[in-house]
Parts: structure tokens; sequence; C-alpha cells
């Protein structure tokens, strides 16, 4: 800062790091804001890219990059190169809408927004969930337009005592109540009283998702599931169906809670075959 008069350190009064990011949006004095921490590495033209392609669309809120996963010898560094290596594929603004609640779409310091989102919309929110995401659902609901420069412009640092490993705030668990407070608004906003809800997903992480879902009021009147194991019929709760009993589209709306990646893009292929469309007839939610 000694060597820059344009850099400013200040000191954070509050607690962690929803206190300090508010900090800085408040302190903050340029319309366009750009997020990162202190050990990852960003390109030395990564503000200027993403800060000509802001200023070139006043409808784009929040722009963010493909980013590069570093060091790979962490822990459960595989499973984490596989969320990247989905979020970097999800790059437009209806690619990232139709995605939101499969996962967090973006990589938090790879992001530059416009600073009145937060004056408009509110700041981050304290609570037992990952801020960052119930940010991009909060803005993304708000009709928010929200995209990626389709390049590497960060290399984002892992290790084993980061925030998103090691707090119960980004626990799978927290991620998933998360996503249910705002699936269930979606629901309630655009298929509540439409079509019956049924869901694609009989598993564990399915099962839970569908009881958050239920408690917050939407009804799941059956699942279906490829495990002839889970198929299962009941006559006063939720059975479990064969697949091939999914009928063409227009009948029924479908949450798709299913989480690995190539069984998702199976799901994809066979509801488009039967004339499905995303966030019309089903919606990916695992």
């Amino acid at each position: 800062s000694q060597a820059d008069n344009r850099i400013k350190i200040l000191n954070n009064s509050g607690e962690g790091i929803v206190d300090a990011l508010n900090l800085g949006i408040r302190e903050s004095q340029s319309p366009l804001l750009a997020r990162m921490d202190a050990d990852d590495i960003m390109r030395s033209d990564r503000i200027k890219k993403q800060a000509v392609k802001m200023e070139s669309d006043s409808e784009l809120g929040v722009l963010s990059s493909l980013v590069n996963h570093f060091p790979t010898n962490m822990s459960n560094s595989n499973g984490y190169q596989k969320y990247i290596n989905w979020m970097n594929q999800v790059r437009s603004s209806k690619e990232i809408a139709n995605s939101r609640f499969i996962e967090s779409p973006f990589a938090h310091p790879s992001i530059m927004y416009r600073k009145e989102l937060f004056l408009k919309y509110g700041y981050y929110s304290q609570g037992d969930f990952p801020e960052d995401y119930e940010l991009w659902l909060r803005l993304i609901d708000k009709g928010v337009k929200m995209e990626k420069l389709n390049e590497c412009l960060l290399d984002w640092r892992d290790s084993d005592s980061r925030l998103s490993r090691v707090s119960p705030k980004y626990s799978l668990k927290s991620f998933q109540k998360l996503k249910a407070i705002y699936l269930n608004k979606w629901l309630r906003d655009n298929i509540l009283g439409k079509m019956p809800i049924h869901a694609w997903g009989a598993g564990k992480i399915a099962k839970q998702q569908i009881k958050h879902l239920e408690e917050l009021g939407i009804l799941i009147e059956c699942s279906y599931d490829v495990d002839p194991k889970k198929i299962k019929r009941y006559n006063n709760k939720r059975s479990v169906l064969p697949i091939d009993e999914i009928p063409n589209s227009g009948k029924y709306f479908i949450i798709v809670l299913v989480a690995k990646n190539d069984a998702r893009n199976k799901i994809v292929k066979f509801l488009s075959d039967r004339n499905y469309l995303p966030c019309k007839d089903y919606i990916l939610a695992a």
C-alpha cells in the first residue's frame, strides 16, 4: 500500500468472512467490485477483461471466469476437480440459471459484480449456509444476469484448512437446506398449481432433499429410480417407480435429485427424448 496509494488496508471489526466482505463493499468507491482471496493467483489482465465485458453490457450484474484448481494433491482433490470441471462448463446466463440448484455455479474469488446490486438487493447474509451461494440464488431469483468469460483468469488455491472444507456452513447438509429454500420459492412461483411434482432419485441425498421440500410444504407425489432394489409401491406414502413409467411431457414436473454428473447427463437425454424442457417440465437440483 505504501507503493500505491490506491490500495487501502481495512480493519474488520466484525467476525469472519461475511463481515469482511460487507466491509469491503461498503468502503469501496467503484461501481465495479472484483472479489479475490489473498492466496489465489489471477492473470495480470483479469480485472481489465472483466471490466471491459461489464462496461459493454449494462444488463450484466455478475461476471465470473473459468478457473484452474491447484494444488492437485489435496485430500478429495479428485472430487473438487470434478466440481470445477462442471462449474467451468456452466457459462451462459441461461446455463447458470438452469443449473443453480445443482451446485454453486461460481468460484467466489473469480467474481466481478456491480456495487449497486448490494444496495438494491442486500449485502452478504450471515447464517449457517455458504454466503456466496446464498447470494447467487438470491440475485438469480431477482432476475440478475450472470455470465462467465470463456477463459481461465484465476488459479483457485485449495488447502485442507480452507473454510469450504472445514466449516459446517459449507457442508452438504447446509447446501441442501439452502437449495430447498430457494427451490421451494421457485416452484411456488413457476410450477405449483400447474402440474403435480415428482422426483427422480431415491437415494440418501434425494430422500433428504425431498424431506426438506416437504417440510416447506411442497408435495412430492412419487419418485423414480433405475435401481430395482429401490422400487416400491405404497398406498399411503410416496411410491418409488421404474423410469419406464415416466410419461411424455406435460403431465408431471420432475425434480432431478441425482448428484453424479454422468448419470445426470443420461437423465437429461432420457427426459429430452420425451420432450421434457428444462425449467418447464423438469429441473436439476442435485
